[in-house]
């Protein structure tokens, strides 16, 4: 195997540090001789070969290749505040990889819009200084045209999660989506935000259920209108010693415009009600019911069971999700990255190729497949 005549080591030795993997760890990924060669290539002491080269680029580091080449540096990885509960720390270098892609297409998008003579994304960061998630709710209903008839008189949740992905999109909120490789589970992420001035990105867990994605979206909206960086996984509301209270607001925000409590006129709430307004409001049960419970709409004493109930259906609906992704795991590459990336993501760079702004292999490294594909 013939090795790289050239390797930037400072860029080598970021990427790595940005999925937080020691030279020891990240060798044993690309070599099987117990030798640290990560740490030789690091030093500028050894060159690693055309496919070890590939390894770290899209099975380690999640980076495209020409940045090991490239003299411009790796942008470090930014700290994103960890919110979530309950998770597998042992499967967060999945995390900081998928942050790590989002940093890498957040420093091509911001070349891309001062270029073309973009301000500032102006609505990030406008709800910081409310304290009332009603409030706030109201503002990201009106400054993104959402209106919660429009949902109602959709037919599916699938719809309902277009919709407002595309009134985001609109406002140059970039939404993108995980897909099988980025190895996620729904425990560890439901939702992640990263805050940029020219274009803040927002990533779903395509493993959740619609329902859920609908509802992580809006709370990964009220930290985009916040600024406040955030991996996120709880779809509960409430106050708790264990959830963080820049959680408890962004899930309150959801509660107040995903469902407006003027919507709820019936004194108490039942099952078969529940199962009737997840259909009409296009979310999950156990968020209706803690909703429900929250303006006093739970009989106290069927609270419990009624929330088990709930529970054990969304567990087994997640299951059936699971198994049925397993059987169709591949699908369509070029569908299922179009879809991850994003509308707007694939958007601009099939323009910035189409004018001949960037070459087939930076555009084909930035979509992670072929831009005539688009």
């Amino acid at each position: 195997m013939s090795t790289v005549k050239y390797i930037n080591p400072i860029n080598l030795r970021i990427a790595r540090e940005n999925i937080g993997l020691t030279t020891v760890a990240a060798s044993k990924k690309v070599t099987s001789t117990g030798k640290d060669i990560v740490a030789q290539w690091e030093k500028g002491e050894a060159l690693p070969t055309w496919v070890q080269v590939k390894r770290l680029s899209d099975d380690l580091y999640n980076v495209p290749e020409l940045l090991f080449f490239s003299s411009d540096p790796i942008e470090r990885h930014k700290t994103i505040p960890d919110y979530r509960i309950g998770f597998d720390k042992k499967n967060d270098v999945n995390i900081k990889k998928l942050i790590n892609m989002v940093v890498t297409r957040q420093k091509w998008l911001e070349r891309y819009v001062k270029e073309e003579g973009f301000g500032k994304n102006q609505l990030q960061g406008s709800g910081k200084g409310i304290s009332s998630p009603k409030q706030l709710a109201k503002l990201i209903s009106d400054k993104l045209e959402i209106r919660i008839s429009d949902i109602k008189g959709l037919s599916r949740r699938e719809d309902a999660l277009k919709y407002l992905i595309h009134k985001a999109e609109n406002k140059g909120i970039f939404i993108g989506k995980t897909v099988s490789y980025h190895k996620i589970a729904v425990d560890d992420m439901r939702g992640l935000f990263v805050s940029h001035d020219y274009c803040p990105f927002i990533v779903l867990n395509r493993k959740d259920s619609v329902a859920a994605r609908i509802f992580s979206l809006v709370h990964e909206l009220s930290h985009f209108f916040r600024k406040s960086d955030a991996v996120s996984n709880t779809l509960d509301f409430r106050s708790t010693h264990d959830t963080d209270p820049e959680e408890v607001i962004c899930n309150r925000v959801a509660a107040e415009l995903l469902l407006p409590a003027e919507e709820f006129t019936k004194e108490f709430y039942d099952k078969q009600d529940i199962d009737a307004v997840s259909v009409l409001y296009k979310v999950s049960k156990i968020f209706i019911f803690f909703r429900l419970k929250e303006l006093g709409k739970i009989r106290e004493e069927s609270e419990t069971s009624l929330e088990n109930i709930i529970r054990l259906e969304m567990d087994e609906a997640l299951k059936a999700k699971s198994e049925k992704d397993k059987a169709k795991e591949g699908g369509n590459y070029v569908n299922n990255m179009r879809d991850s990336n994003g509308a707007l993501f694939n958007k601009i760079v099939q323009s910035s190729y189409l004018n001949n702004d960037m070459g087939y292999v930076e555009a084909a490294n930035l979509l992670r497949f072929s831009p005539e594909r688009l």
